[in-house]
């Protein structure tokens, strides 16, 4: 039996994040123009930046403490914003794609370069959950894979917050 992706099931209209989304890819491009293509002994300084991106984002989205409503609500901020495309893979551990990175198009330099998207989803999930989880890329498009794939570890289930998220999950 396959366990259902809540980031299909869940319908997360996206909010008035344009400016947020809009300075997210400046930072982007300009994290990969300052690095280089060969970012990877910079990973901790990206994962930083992007956990302070993270941080201002948390605050704007919603209240939740449920793992699976947050992660929906990222990829909602995610694909909503043109930041690429964001897809949820609930297995163990739980997981998610990028696909058309927004800074790894065309970038083709062996190194990961998505410690950026790892310190910023990660700060959403721990800001929003109390601290449920790791977040890790263990393949880059800039290393031949398809796709960048990001695992989640020590997530642990969070308390549905609301009546609203609890049908918002069955549907």
């Amino acid at each position: 039996m396959s366990k259902s992706n809540p980031a299909c099931e869940l319908k997360v209209e996206p909010r008035n994040y344009d400016e947020i989304a809009e300075s997210v890819k400046i930072t982007m491009k300009a994290l990969k123009d300052f690095f280089g293509v060969r970012a990877s002994s910079k990973q901790a300084r990206l994962r930083a930046i992007g956990s302070e991106f993270g941080h201002i984002v948390a605050r704007n989205i919603s209240s939740s403490k449920n793992p699976d409503f947050v992660l929906a609500e990222i990829a909602s901020f995610w694909n909503g914003y043109g930041l690429g495309e964001m897809e949820i893979r609930k297995s163990d551990p739980t997981s998610f794609t990028l696909r058309n990175c927004y800074d790894c198009i065309g970038a083709q330099s062996g190194d990961l370069l998505c410690g950026f998207k790892e310190g910023f989803v990660n700060a959403i999930l721990n800001d929003r959950t109390g601290g449920i989880g790791t977040v890790e890329e263990v393949e880059c498009c800039t290393m031949g894979h398809e796709n960048c794939l990001f695992k989640i570890t020590t997530l642990r289930p969070g308390p549905i917050s609301t009546e609203t998220e609890r049908s918002s999950l069955k549907h």
